[in-house]
């Protein structure tokens, strides 16, 4: 049985304004933490900076620019990932990627752990040593792995059941139990 499927994953607005209370709850500990505690209390600046850093860095997470996700899932069960931020497509559009240990398939949320791994090594890029230091900085951006969060708000109902079906199949066919991938 082939089972072909192509998703865009839309940034989950559920997810990202989670991220904003967080980041929001973080910054209003780090001012109370800051603004009213006694003056014996030594470490309060120290805590107040952690607080006021993770507030920032949870802040930017949420509030930042949306990492679109297309997942490219062809009959035989190859994934194929392009990641895309605003309209920007990048010259590497679509990845080969592979599940690993990690992926989390469950009924209302998958967490997929996706290890890309590098093109041919045809890439377009000059000699030189500005091409030697592209070429190094393009295969550690290929070899990275990536997280991605689908939520029921991510795309459409059918498409979520579609990819949950086309990722089970993709790891049996593999000879990989899916239930190395559930976790319930």
């Amino acid at each position: 049985m082939s089972i072909a499927v192509t998703v865009v994953i839309a940034p989950s607005r559920c997810l990202r304004c989670l991220l904003a209370g967080f980041g929001a709850s973080l910054l209003a500990a780090a001012c109370a933490v800051g603004l009213a505690t006694s003056p014996a209390f030594a470490a309060a600046p120290y805590v107040a900076l952690a607080l006021l850093f993770g507030a920032a860095r949870v802040l930017h997470a949420a509030l930042g620019p949306a990492m679109v996700h297309r997942i490219d899932i062809s009959g035989p069960g190859q994934l194929r990932l392009t990641v895309q931020q605003g309209v920007r497509r990048d010259k590497f559009e679509a990845l080969p990627a592979s599940l690993s240990a990690g992926t989390t398939l469950w009924p209302r949320m998958l967490l997929l752990c996706l290890e890309t791994s590098s093109g041919d090594g045809g890439d377009g890029v000059d000699d030189g040593v500005r091409g030697w230091c592209m070429r190094r900085w393009l295969a550690a951006r290929r070899s990275a792995p990536c997280t991605v969060a689908v939520l029921p708000d991510s795309l459409p109902p059918e498409a979520f059941r579609a990819l949950v079906v086309a990722l089970g199949a993709g790891g049996q066919a593999a000879g990989v139990s899916s239930m190395e991938h559930k976790i319930l």
